[in-house]
């Protein structure tokens, strides 16, 4: 097989990659927007049960409920993750073979091939758009708002048990309130690091 039928074949193959990668980042998405309006759903249901848990004095359920707003964080967390790590993929192995094999290929090496498949170069991630700091940090809510809405979600139903029963908590309520504690923590810190690969 002659070289030029080689590199051709190879990029063919590489292409085709770079099209099922793209395909499954783009189902990862799909599924992180599902996931997104589920949680939208659950805090609709919390606000508009809200007055009947109060008036049935079982506000437990605004300490029940952040579990699952984390649960729905995480499995947001887990496409993002999964994302990240095909288009790291897409970065450090198939972008540089890709212009590898177009600079062997070329007869003239004036050409600028550095555009071509160029979204795949780092900070290309939301925050990393923005040209200040400022602008990265007030942009962070947005960038981030399918896993912070069910931590926002899980805060705000803590706060409403302890505004309505902050006088008598039980040592079930107590130990479930530090549990969400800790997984906010958690959730928190993963959610940055994720930002942060963008």
């Amino acid at each position: 097989m002659k070289k030029d039928d080689q590199l051709k074949t190879e990029l063919d193959a590489l292409l085709e990659e770079y099209r099922a990668l793209k395909s499954e980042i783009v189902s990862n998405l799909d599924s992180g927007r599902q996931i997104a309006t589920l949680t939208l759903t659950a805090i609709g249901i919390l606000i508009t049960a809200s007055p009947f848990i109060i008036q049935s004095h079982a506000t437990i359920i605004f300490l029940v409920a952040p579990l699952l707003f984390y649960v729905l964080a995480w499995s947001q967390l887990r496409y993002i993750y999964l994302v990240l790590d095909m288009g790291n993929y897409l970065k450090d192995v198939i972008l540089p073979n890709v212009h590898r094999i177009l600079k062997e290929t070329q007869t003239n090496n004036k050409h600028d091939i550095s555009f071509i498949l160029g979204w795949e170069l780092p900070g290309k991630g939301p925050s990393r758009l923005r040209p200040t700091k400022l602008l990265r940090l007030l942009f962070l809510p947005i960038a981030g708002a399918n896993y912070g809405i069910p931590l926002l979600a899980a805060i705000m139903s803590v706060i409403t048990f302890l505004l309505l029963n902050f006088e008598s908590i039980s040592t079930v309520e107590f130990i479930l309130i530090v549990v969400e504690a800790v997984a906010l923590v958690y959730s928190a810190f993963w959610g940055l690091q994720a930002e942060r690969q963008r």
